[in-house]
């Protein structure tokens, strides 16, 4: 079997954002507020309980990817710091990870770091180069979204 194929995938990418990171982070707190991001997806996203987000906390979501094809993804807050880390764990039919928000205060805002792990599952795992392929640039327009709904349109 060959080893990189069941290595996870790593991204680790930030964005500069003219805010403060209390506001950066309670943006986060309650992503299904400002779902859907990036703005051209179809997203759906439920946070259980509602209320602050605490340790525990799940976010059931439906992306669609296709005309009558939804990708459901279940995550749980694994880990936060107010106002400098979330952290969570995910899971869905084809991927299981971990993503990790940190917020780096700077001079005049703060940096937002995206520190994702993904596996696929067993029996899609072949399909990982693609998963990769199509990730990044998601993840990408994601911070760059992020960064608009708070700095607003550049």
């Amino acid at each position: 079997m060959d080893s990189s194929r069941s290595s996870p995938l790593t991204f680790d990418l930030s964005v500069v954002i003219r805010r403060p990171p209390r506001a950066v982070f309670e943006l986060l707190a309650d992503i299904q507020d400002a779902e859907p991001i990036p703005r051209s997806a179809t997203v759906r996203m439920v946070k259980d309980p509602a209320g602050p987000t605490t340790v525990g906390t799940r976010w059931h979501e439906r992306v669609k990817i296709a005309p009558f094809t939804w990708f459901h993804v279940e995550s749980v807050v694994s880990e936060i710091e107010p106002p400098y880390r979330l952290a969570m764990d995910f899971r869905s039919t084809w991927l299981t990870g971990h993503l990790t928000y940190d917020i780096e205060p700077i001079a005049g805002g703060c940096v937002l770091h995206h520190r994702e792990r993904v596996r696929a599952r067993p029996f899609v795992r072949w399909l990982q180069p693609m998963f990769e392929r199509g990730m990044r640039p998601q993840i990408v327009r994601r911070l760059a979204d992020i960064k608009e709904i708070l700095e607003g349109p550049s």
